[in-house]
Parts: structure tokens; sequence; C-alpha cells
């Protein structure tokens, strides 16, 4: 099967890849790996994932129900100076 002969939406993979590596076609000329935007040809050789193979593929991309949070960086902030202290207004220095 070519990769023109998927429907937008199919998950596929690419014989000779890693299996791990699985695309979805977004387009006629491009497919997403990992949410990345991938161009491809459309005579590409490609195997259309089964039901079966699906589900085990997502499965394995939510492990878990909960959404993963990135986690928070924190950085050390200085004191910055008042504008009373500095003798700087809103617009400018005040002499």
């Amino acid at each position: 099967m070519t990769f023109s002969e998927l429907q937008t939406g199919d998950y596929f993979r690419i014989p000779g890849i890693s299996f791990h590596y699985v695309y979805r076609k977004t387009s006629d000329d491009s497919c997403t790996l990992n949410e990345t935007l991938q161009p491809i040809r459309p005579y590409t050789s490609v195997k259309k994932l089964t039901g079966t193979e699906l589900i085990e593929h997502l499965g394995q991309q939510q492990p878990n129900s909960q959404p993963q949070r990135k986690p928070t960086i924190r950085l050390k902030s200085r004191p910055v100076p008042s504008r009373e202290k500095a003798a700087i207004s809103k617009y400018g220095i005040i002499s």
C-alpha cells in the first residue's frame, strides 16, 4: 500500500523504520510523528495499522488517564527597587 491510498487520519508504519514509529496521515503530502508535521512522498510504501495495533499504540501513548503536567521551574528573583525609592515616576525621573 502507498501513502496516497491512505485516508486522512489513518495511522501507519513505514516498512524498514523502527516498529515504534507510528505516523498519522494529515494531508495528501504530509503526516505527523509525535505531533510533528513531516513531509512524505505519495508513493512511499506504508503499512496501515490494524484496529488491534492501533489500540495497542494508543494505549502505550496514554498510560495514565491523568494529563501529565510539565515541571514548574522557579527562578530566584532579585528585589526590584520601588519607583519611590529610585525617585522615578511612571513617566520618567523626578528632578
